[in-house]
């Protein structure tokens, strides 16, 4: 049977986490989640599922940046909303202490451009992982250096270390 791993808020306006558990998982992190649930996956979901069986993984699970749920992103606030912030991080917080987790897939693409404070998301995202967890990244990096989206990497390309640390350094310049 399928562990689904699934929280929302409760008008269901973000989406803090989603993936099926296994005993191999792998954590996949965008920028904002879409309408997809379990059960009724959107293309982006898809093909993360895919990949991540594809290179081994039992289990997946996606993240964001911000949990505001909008299939457009330019449609997402243009000011931070901290209290969905917060419950992101705790949300994601308590479904990392289920364990099982290793391996990150960065995969926010160029959308981080979009929003100023992305990049905090991101900084405030990073304290939950410690030095445990793999950073990667699938296929080429965009020419901004930015981690590429699901969506536009091909299923023949594969995950290659990703140094987040040097990556943040790099986008607060």
């Amino acid at each position: 049977m399928i562990e689904w791993i699934y929280t929302t808020n409760e008008d269901n306006s973000a989406r803090y986490t989603l993936g099926k558990k296994g005993n191999h998982n792998l954590i996949c992190i965008g920028i904002n989640p879409s309408t997809a649930e379990p059960e009724n996956l959107d293309n982006t979901l898809k093909k993360v599922e895919s990949i991540a069986l594809q290179k081994g993984y039992d289990g997946w699970l996606m993240l964001n940046l911000y949990p505001q749920r909008d299939t457009h992103p330019e449609n997402i606030h243009s000011k931070e909303d901290q209290d969905i912030v917060q419950e992101n991080l705790k949300a994601i917080t308590k479904v990392l202490g289920y364990g099982g987790y290793s391996d990150i897939w960065a995969a926010w693409g160029t959308t981080i451009d979009l929003r100023p404070y992305f990049v905090n998301c991101l900084q405030e995202l990073r304290t939950n992982f410690d030095e445990n967890f793999n950073w990667l990244h699938f296929g080429s990096r965009t020419i901004k250096g930015h981690p590429r989206h699901p969506l536009y990497v091909a299923y023949k390309e594969e995950f290659s270390s990703f140094d987040i640390d040097d990556y943040i350094s790099h986008l607060k310049k």
